[in-house]
């Protein structure tokens, strides 16, 4: 039974990305709109008869896992959550609520990376991330050809644009490619 509350704390732990003032019902637990399957096995803990909790808990956590093994429910945590978000940057996505109302709440203003790959495009340079995203720049500014291995920062601008700079030096208008 101890192990069993751990392992049911953890799987709480991994799927509930709720914000802290979202609504509860008269149980204690969140309205946010969470798989009915991980509902279930949080309506276990109301359970004041300790075989019939457990009873619930095996039952509710096993059907959980086979959900998970089916692809039918994916687990993951908050880091796991900001790095999609990093890998996305860039992109002209619209506003998806995956993980509950505040979504995660932190969107990511620029990212910090190392250049993979350098090579000559339409307006500039073309840049290939040690993630392989893909970045070109836009306005045709002169700049000395980047080497691999040299840091770039890419942040947002005004009106959905972005700005890059490589190792500090001046900044130039990029975009992101579709890969």
């Amino acid at each position: 039974m101890f192990k069993l509350k751990y392992a049911v704390a953890g799987l709480t732990a991994l799927i509930a990305f709720q914000a802290p003032a979202t609504a509860q019902d008269k149980t204690g637990l969140s309205t946010a709109k969470t798989p009915k399957i991980f509902d279930d096995v949080l309506q276990c803990r109301a359970i004041t008869d300790s075989q019939a909790r457990l009873a619930c808990f095996d039952k509710t956590v096993g059907t959980l896992a086979q959900a998970q093994q089916n692809k039918d429910l994916y687990v993951a945590d908050k880091q796991a959550v900001q790095e999609a978000r990093r890998g996305l940057f860039g992109f002209d996505l619209p506003k998806v609520k995956l993980f509950g109302d505040n979504d995660m709440a932190e969107d990511v203003k620029s990212i910090e990376t190392t250049i993979k790959a350098v090579s000559q495009g339409p307006k500039g340079y073309i840049f290939t991330l040690e993630d392989g995203a893909r970045w070109a720049q836009k306005d045709g500014a002169y700049m000395d050809k980047p080497k691999a291995g040299s840091k770039i920062r890419i942040r947002r601008a005004a009106l959905g644009s972005y700005m890059g700079s490589i190792e500090g030096r001046v900044g130039f208008r990029i975009e992101r490619l579709n890969n």
